[in-house]
């Protein structure tokens, strides 16, 4: 073919070069060496994970008043019963007349209540058709860029990348349908509520007529974070009002959807990576759930680990890209930086002694073709091409050719 033939012709010439250069005085070229060494091999594959709290409270307000105090701010961590505002009653609240009334306003609360979840449920559910054509879009786009990097039209970097929004589209459909799940549970828990909230109308169940000061300070449900403040001082508030959220972010889940075809190779207990945006490996967590059922529309299986993210350094609602080791082998590894490409083929210079019998021995850079594996630790697996122990150069690459001389640093 002509690229096979440009190829030839480019490695010919600098081989051509090499040997009429060898009556010149050439000045050797100084270098770094790096040596082809044996290391361990993970077979591995990267998901995007999404970072889930295990315990999350949105505080209302328990009475009507106004809020005189907050002792807290977005993203401080707080202690178990640690106050984060507080609220004076108003008169209406302090003097209560009589519990009836109260009963009364509790069904009417609950009732609201239940009316705005099912409303929110219903807006989920019209949403979830749209996330789902989306799904398919990017499925029907990742196939088509997969069938043309495979007949070499488009490269493979394409490729991945409609494979990343597939994964992305994937994610956000099963993230939308947990939510639909946790929003049913709701709206369940709220009829439940709204029924009991009923009987207590009918029964005239009293209430004590007035609270003491403290009722009115809210308090840390849990060790947590402060991840929204609905309220600033001087607000009026009433029963039901949110005020306050905490988050719990140590530990985190992790919520990975895997792959069909792994699913065979998922064990609890494995070791997750978790990566950050900026590529850096922030921990490790360890699997305790694996779903029994297959997510149909996305091929996926979900898979959880729990990170006990030490540091405080991710939050809930954040992604992640969480790394699963399927098994590990011995291989070579060279840098990254040895390598350059002819034509798309990897190639490297050997550090190779000439005249080795003699005493004014000399290095020359030998090229060499070389496949290579997967990239570990920015070094390269070698599969074919080097043997242990062989020199590689890995500096100053665009000034070596075949054949020249050089001085190691």
């Amino acid at each position: 073919t002509i690229g096979g033939v440009a190829v030839l012709y480019s490695l010919l010439a600098r081989e051509k070069k090499t040997t009429s250069s060898t009556t010149v005085q050439q000045l050797p070229i100084s270098d770094e060496l790096a040596q082809v060494e044996a290391g361990q091999i993970k077979e591995s594959t990267e998901f995007i994970a999404s970072l889930q709290s295990l315990r999350s409270a949105s505080i209302q307000a328990a009475n009507q008043g106004k809020v005189s105090q907050i002792f807290v701010k977005k993203g401080n961590q707080v202690a178990a019963q640690a106050p984060l505002l507080e609220i004076n009653p108003s008169n209406q609240v302090a003097e209560v007349n009589n519990s009836n009334s109260t009963r009364n306003a509790k069904l009417q609360t609950t009732q609201v209540q239940l009316q705005n979840a099912r409303n929110i449920l219903q807006e989920l559910e019209a949403q979830l058709l749209s996330k789902l054509q989306n799904v398919r879009l990017n499925q029907e786009r990742y196939e088509k860029y997969s069938n043309l990097a495979a007949e070499g039209a488009v490269s493979k970097q394409t490729r991945d990348e409609y494979a990343q929004r597939l994964q992305a589209a994937k994610l956000e459909f099963n993230r939308l349908d947990a939510t639909i799940k946790r929003q049913q549970a709701t709206v369940s828990k709220l009829e439940l509520e709204s029924r009991q909230a009923q009987l207590d109308s009918v029964n005239k169940v009293s209430l004590p007529v007035t609270k003491k000061a403290q009722d009115y300070k809210i308090n840390a449900p849990f060790k947590g974070t402060v991840a929204n403040i609905s309220v600033k001082v001087g607000d009026l508030v009433k029963p039901s009002t949110r005020v306050v959220t905490v988050t719990q972010n140590q530990p985190l889940e992790v919520d990975i959807p895997v792959s069909l075809e792994n699913k065979s190779q998922l064990r609890k207990g494995m070791l997750v990576e978790i990566i950050n945006a900026k590529s850096e490996n922030i921990g490790t967590g360890k699997v305790f759930f694996i779903s029994p059922e297959v997510n149909s529309n996305t091929n996926t299986v979900l898979v959880k680990a729990l990170f006990d993210n030490p540091e405080g350094k991710m939050q809930a609602g954040q992604f992640a890209k969480a790394r699963i080791n399927w098994n590990q082998h011995s291989g070579l590894l060279i840098p990254t930086a040895a390598v350059f490409r002819i034509a798309g083929e990897a190639f490297v210079y050997v550090a190779e002694k000439i005249n080795n019998t003699t005493a004014n021995s000399q290095i020359v850079a030998k090229q060499k073709q070389v496949k290579l594996g997967k990239i570990v630790d920015n070094k390269y697996q070698v599969i074919e091409g080097l043997q242990p122990g062989e020199k590689v150069v890995v500096s100053k690459l665009l000034n070596i050719n075949n054949g020249d001389i050089l001085t190691v640093q």
